[in-house]
Order: C-alpha cells, then structure tokens, then sequence
C-alpha cells in the first residue's frame, strides 16, 4: 500500500494590463503515514535516523523509540512509541520525527495519538533549534489532534514533553502557491485555493497585490456569532453586541485581537476545539494591562479554544463561578492563567498552559497558572497541564483560602529569574489548606511542591516528584507554627537533593533522605 496519497486541485488566476501577464497556481495536497504499514512495523527498536517517505524518526543508542503492537483501537493496530520526552534541537535531537511540510503553505498537521499514562500528555511541535510553535494533549484514549502550520520552515518535528506517548497514524494536508509573472505590473488578480481543509483561512488566499497581503495577516480567518447571529471578526467586537446570558461563538480559524476583552456580564464563550480556533494576540503591545481576557462577571464559561501572546494574562479572573475548560493558553507574557482579588468557585478543566514568558523581569512572574493574591473560597484546577513556564507551573503566593488540585502536572518550569517550583502553595506566612491529588511534578529547576512559608494545613494524596532539584519541600517556616500536613501514598524520584517533609504525618509515601 502506497503511504503517499496526493490529491491536486488548482486554479489559475491571470490579469492583463496591455502586454503584461502574472499567473498565480494553487495546489492542495495530502500525505499520511500510518503506523500499521510494513514498511514501519519492519523497523522495531529506533535507535538510529530512519526515514520512511520522507519521514524521518530520530532514535539514539540511549533515547530509543520503537514500532510497537497497540490493541487500543482496532482501526490502528500498531503504533510509534516514543519512549519518553524528546529534542528537536539540531546539537541534541532524539525522540522526535521530522514531518515535511509545504514551506509558506498552509499545513493542516492530523496526529492520531493517546498517553500510555492514567493521565494526558503534552507532545511538542517544534522547529528544527528546538523552538516550540505550540503543544497539543494526547489523552488517554485514541484521537486525533489538529494543528495548522504556516510559515516558512519546510519541516516541523513532534516529540513529547515529558513521558511516553503512542502515534499511530499522522497527516499533512498542505496548501501552497508557486507565482511567476513576466514584468511587476500595477494591476493583479488573486484566487483562493480550493483545498477544503484551508479554505476559511485568510492565510491561504494568496494577492500579488502588498495591501491584501498585509490585510491577509492580520484579519480573522473564521467568523464569530452572537446568539448564532452576526459575523465578528474579533472577540472584542462580539462582546460588545452581546447581551447578560448570551453564546458568543467561535469559528475554526485565527482571530487577531489587539485589545483586551473586559467581561463583566454572563456569557458563555465556546470556539470549535483547541487547535482549531485560535485567539491570537501577537498584534497587542506588552504591558501590565494587556491582558487577553479579563473576567469580573458571574456565571461566565469559555472553553475549546487556544489562546496565545497576550499581552500579559492570557486569562484573568476577579469573578465567581466562572469555568474554563479544554483551552490552551501559550507564549504570554505573564502567567497563562491567573486568579486574584477575590476570585472564587472557578473550574479549571483540561487546560494547558505552556512557555509564557515575562520579558520585563526575565521570566520572574510568569507562571502556567496562578491562583494567588486574596482570592475568595471554592477554587478547583482539575486535569490542568503546565510546561515550560519561566517562573512556577503553579502559584499559590498568599492566595487566602484552599485550593483543590485534581490530577495536574507541573513541568520544566524556571528560565532566567524564573524560581522553578512545579507547585508553590503558600507565600507570605498565609495559612492556606491546600489540597493536592493524583498530581505530579517533573523537571523543574527547583521544586516539585514548595510549602513556600504557607502556615496552613496542606495535604497531598498519591503525588509524584520526579527529577527536580528538590522534589517535596516541607519546612517548619520560621517564627511561625504550621501543620500538621498529611502526606498519603506520594512518590519521590530522582529528585537532586535530599527531601524536607517537617511536621507532618506520612502513610504510605516513599521521600529522599
């Protein structure tokens, strides 16, 4: 069975003016490679470069991937395991496959994939330096996740961030453009490609023409309605037609923003999936007030989208009962998502957090997410995935009230004068009664859970700190009384330096001592 499957569509667009003609070609096509075919299953342990129709997988001696059988779902019986977190930097590359992609093309990448874990797992699309365009979640049954890539690399590499992950089939529906012209002319025509899978996107419309092409950057490539009505092109501008209690939706495609969206009434805010619709602030100068969105209202819910260069916040909530779920927030200059000043009753699900980044203090105050600052009671992060976040993964500094984490990950976080905790739970002696369940904490450069002087009462149930510099550090804060913590079935591994577990009581818990 041949793995390349190419289907060419084109549309020729010609302008005249006198003597002079520009022709424009447009072309769609699509490639897959699946995991089940023989000319993969036959490859076994990786543990050198092998390159399959163009894809090439990236083994090492010491880092193996393997070809390996999966009766997960019965439609892909075989799968590529990579064996754990990866690299695509060109000096240190293992664990990653190099997908080809149409360079200036639209590249709708389709990832069948699922975390071999209880939990979801974040894998990495990736240039070939080593720089991160965005992460997509595996979760812990077959799907197939979408990313669409345009820009000027001929190439991207997967890899997973942390720990193994299965793929079993990936797909790169391209559409590109080839121009030529005989003389610059002042008059051109352009014409939309007619792949089905890049058609909403303004980004594959192609002009000769430098007013549609800067237009082209920066307008929406989808619609937003109110209440199923209007056309919006950002969410600013849906916001402002819409009423207490109203839908605002998203469709599939980027939308620009360059202004922070102020909610202050109950409204319900649901994009087509993450990956598929993107709020994109890159436009937005940075600052202390550029925050993507900002919630004060009651009652408001966002979910199925990604978020990415906000200002500062990509999310800040001051409201109660809001919910947040199956969002990815990205390359903020602060923290990802933050609660503060009286925040309460939010419900964080399935959000992912990753590489925000504050300039102005080199990394010091951006965390993946932080619930931080007198924030009010009945706050819930659950299935929430912070990555490589120059601060900490998570942020409880002087919160004010108990928080309840439920099976989230911390990892890789500290850059610069970033301090590195995967989850700080305290901060200027307040005596708050975290809880903590099902969590886990890698990689980062400092801590995998920090007390951080908090003179509550915290508990951790079946908790994991894996290779960070300290994995659990618990300390009697000075002058002050706190505890006593309870600590049930948690796990210490790898960690660099010893642990610290003062004032507590233990069951079932394995530290370094």
């Amino acid at each position: 069975m041949s793995l390349l499957r190419k289907v060419t569509a084109g549309v020729l667009s010609v302008a005249i003016m006198g003597s002079m003609v520009a022709t424009t070609a447009f072309a769609a096509t699509s490639k897959s490679w699946n995991f089940k075919d023989s000319s993969f299953k036959s490859l076994g342990t990786i543990s050198s470069t092998k390159t399959v129709d163009s894809l090439s997988l990236y083994g090492t001696s010491a880092k193996t991937m393997s070809i390996v059988s999966d009766s997960s779902d019965s439609n892909y019986p075989y799968a590529l395991s990579l064996g754990g977190s990866g690299s695509s930097a060109s000096s240190n590359r293992y664990r990653c496959i190099k997908v080809p992609v149409t360079k200036n093309g639209t590249n709708v990448i389709k990832i069948t994939m699922k975390s071999t874990g209880s939990s979801s797992r974040a894998l990495a699309i990736a240039n070939s330096n080593g720089g991160v365009f965005t992460t997509i979640n595996a979760g812990t049954s077959v799907s197939t996740q979408t990313y669409t890539y345009t820009g000027n690399n001929s190439q991207v590499y997967l890899y997973s961030t942390n720990s193994n992950i299965n793929i079993y089939k990936i797909q790169v529906d391209s559409s590109g453009s080839s121009s030529s012209s005989s003389s610059s002319s002042s008059s051109s025509s352009s014409s939309s490609s007619s792949s089905s899978s890049s058609s909403s996107s303004s980004s594959s419309s192609s002009s000769s023409s430098s007013s549609s092409s800067s237009s082209s950057s920066t307008a929406a490539s989808g619609k937003i309605t109110v209440d199923g009505s209007g056309s919006y092109t950002t969410l600013s501008a849906a916001y402002a037609k819409a009423g207490n209690g109203s839908t605002i939706s998203l469709g599939s495609g980027t939308f620009y923003e360059t202004a922070t969206t102020k909610i202050s009434k109950k409204v319900t805010i649901k994009g087509a999936g993450q990956g598929k619709t993107t709020l994109n602030y890159s436009k937005m100068s940075k600052g202390d007030a550029n925050r993507g969105i900002q919630i004060s209202g009651s009652g408001v819910t966002i979910s199925d989208l990604s978020l990415t260069e906000a200002g500062d916040n990509g999310i800040y909530i001051s409201g109660n009962g809001t919910t947040v779920k199956n969002v990815k927030i990205t390359k903020c200059n602060d923290t990802g998502l933050q609660i503060s000043n009286g925040g309460s009753n939010s419900y964080i699900y399935n959000v992912t957090s990753d590489y925000n980044y504050d300039n102005k203090t080199g990394g010091e105050n951006a965390d993946g997410f932080a619930v931080k600052l007198d924030v009010g009671s009945g706050n819930k992060l659950e299935k929430c995935y912070a990555n490589y976040n120059s601060d900490d993964a998570y942020d409880c500094y002087r919160a004010g009230n108990a928080i309840k984490f439920i099976n989230c990950e911390g990892n890789y976080s500290g850059v610069n004068n970033g301090n590195g905790n995967g989850f700080k739970v305290g901060g200027d002696y307040s005596a708050d009664n975290h809880y903590l369940e099902g969590c886990s904490a890698t990689g980062n450069k400092l801590r995998g859970y920090d007390q951080n002087n908090n003179t509550g009462k915290i508990t951790l149930v079946n908790c994991k700190g894996i290779k960070n510099k300290v994995n659990f550090y618990f300390n009697t804060p000075k002058n002050h009384s706190c505890g006593p913590h309870t600590f049930k079935n948690c796990t210490s591994t790898g960690g660099s330096s010893a642990d610290v577990i003062k004032n507590a009581n233990c069951s079932g818990c394995s530290f370094k001592s």
